[in-house]
């Protein structure tokens, strides 16, 4: 029996001491390879030459530990709640809004704009940011058709007019901005 148990401890330890070692060889060899690439940007800058510019890579190119590693992880949720907010401030009683109220709303749009592009494009969608521009854009005739059709339609007042025109030009802001933090997030 402790013969059986002793065989069976060295196939452990030895299985054990091979995944050591492949984990170190895989990591001798990442760093090889970075201080390839740090020698070839170095010699590159002696020589005065650009580093040449690097693709964009497709989302769908990734494997699962770099997609982990991708920007908006959260952002499908975070886009999730933006709307409710948004909703959240549509339902804000005409005779309670001011200035600062139909900024904040607007403030929301340009955050759906950017959390949709990110989720988007995260999922390896092609049309992101035309899908973005044309939802946030369908969220504010929604939120706008709400006010005037809906119960309780009090009508429309200059303030939510305001916070629901400036909102869907900062979608556009929003979905610009996310594409630039996902297309820069994939460079490094």
């Amino acid at each position: 029996m402790n013969r059986q148990l002793r065989r069976a401890q060295a196939k452990l330890d030895s299985k054990a001491e091979r995944e050591k070692l492949k984990k170190k060889q895989a990591r001798r060899q990442k760093m090889e390879s970075i201080r390839a690439r740090r020698q070839e940007r170095r010699e590159r800058g002696e020589r005065g030459e650009r580093p040449e510019p690097q693709a964009p890579v497709a989302a769908s190119q990734l494997t699962p530990e770099q997609r982990k590693k991708m920007p908006g992880r959260f952002s499908g949720a975070l886009m999730i709640a933006t709307v409710f907010f948004i909703i959240l401030q549509a339902a804000v009683p005409p005779d309670q809004a001011d200035v600062s109220t139909s900024l904040v709303g607007a403030g929301f749009f340009l955050m759906f704009g950017y959390f949709s592009t990110l989720f988007l494009l995260r999922r390896g969608n092609d049309n992101a940011f035309g899908t973005t521009i044309a939802s946030g854009a369908a969220l504010a005739v929604g939120v706008l058709l709400t006010r005037v059709i809906g119960p309780g339609a009090g009508g429309l007042d200059l303030l939510f007019v305001l916070m629901v025109s400036l909102g869907a030009f900062l979608v556009v802001a929003g979905a610009f901005l996310g594409r630039a933090v996902f297309n820069a997030g994939l460079r490094r």
